[in-house]
């Protein structure tokens, strides 16, 4: 599913950024720097990301031979049979919906959004910011999408195909350009759909979630298409986050530790606090409120809070 470490690089990079920086300075969203800030950073991303792409279509093609081999259901060639377009239309289908629940779990698990939380850190948009994906956010999201297809055995044609849709309109829709789609906009996702995605506005989160077609935001009541065609006025998340490839990498790593020792922590307890909130449920009379009026009266004579 992935080409050369070396060609993707050293040939796919610099044609990617020639043709994308061409139709970013033809039709411009707004006004940005060539050079903006944290540029180097997602050259990084995009270097890494070339190595984990190697690892996932590896760890992909293993997975759905263990999943063969555990539950004896082989497809084989099953949807190859069909025509090609067909197949591509089917796998665009299936992945965009696949892609969509995803990501929609990577923006309500806590734990998931730690590492999906470095995609939004960008406070630009540009077709370099697609590049910004931490390792476990693009693993777990490559498993989700593929292993699903390969275990229905597309062509290998038809797939081919699809990730050539899906490289491209990943840069696409982080460009910054102004893409007139008519009224295709209501069924394709493009840049004025996707990074509303990306706003640092908070009543904006959680919107337009698929990678390609509007459908399922539509469907499930998450599409954000304002009439006007206007663009989010500030990108980013309010929440704290470091910059830097180095500290992006690692930090969700720290949370994740920080938050399991809080988790673990011995909580202390406030007498005063527990008390209050006694008396708040004895005159609510919720239940076994004659056990706690005991318990509560003991404590006070205890402590000599009462007479």
């Amino acid at each position: 599913m992935s080409p050369s470490i070396g060609l993707q690089i050293f040939v796919g990079l610099p044609i990617i950024a020639l043709i994308f920086r061409m139709l970013e300075q033809c039709r411009p969203l707004a006004r940005q720097r060539l050079l903006r800030r944290g540029w180097k950073d997602d050259i990084a991303w995009y270097v890494l990301g070339c190595y984990l792409g190697q690892f996932s279509s590896a760890a992909c093609l293993g997975a759905m031979l263990f999943l063969r081999h555990e539950t004896g259901f082989d497809f084989g060639r099953l949807a190859a049979v069909q025509p090609g377009w067909l197949q591509i239309l089917e796998i665009v289908l299936i992945s965009d919906l696949l892609g969509y629940l995803f990501h929609r779990l990577l923006h309500s698990n806590p734990w998931l959004w730690r590492f999906h939380k470095v995609h939004h850190t960008s406070n630009h948009m540009d077709w370099l910011a697609a590049a910004r994906l931490h390792p476990v956010d693009k693993l777990l999201g490559d498993f989700v999408q593929f292993v699903p297809l390969l275990c229905l055995g597309f062509g290998d044609g038809p797939l081919l195909i699809y990730v050539s849709i899906l490289g491209f309109q990943m840069f696409l829709n982080h460009s910054n350009a102004r893409i007139n789609l008519g009224q295709l906009r209501w069924l394709i996702a493009g840049p004025d759909f996707h990074q509303w995605h990306h706003c640092e506005d908070p009543s904006a989160y959680n919107r337009n979630f698929a990678p390609h077609l509007v459908i399922f935001d539509r469907l499930f009541g998450t599409a954000h298409i304002p009439k006007e065609r206007s663009r989010p006025w500030k990108y980013g998340v309010r929440e704290s986050a470091p910059e830097g490839f180095w500290r992006q990498l690692v930090h969700p790593f720290q949370e994740t530790v920080l938050a399991a020792r809080t988790r673990l922590r011995p909580q202390s307890f406030d007498l005063r606090d527990w008390a209050s909130r006694t008396k708040v449920q004895l005159l609510r009379r919720e239940p076994s409120y004659e056990i706690r009026a005991a318990l509560l009266f003991a404590v006070l004579v205890r402590h000599r809070l009462i007479a």
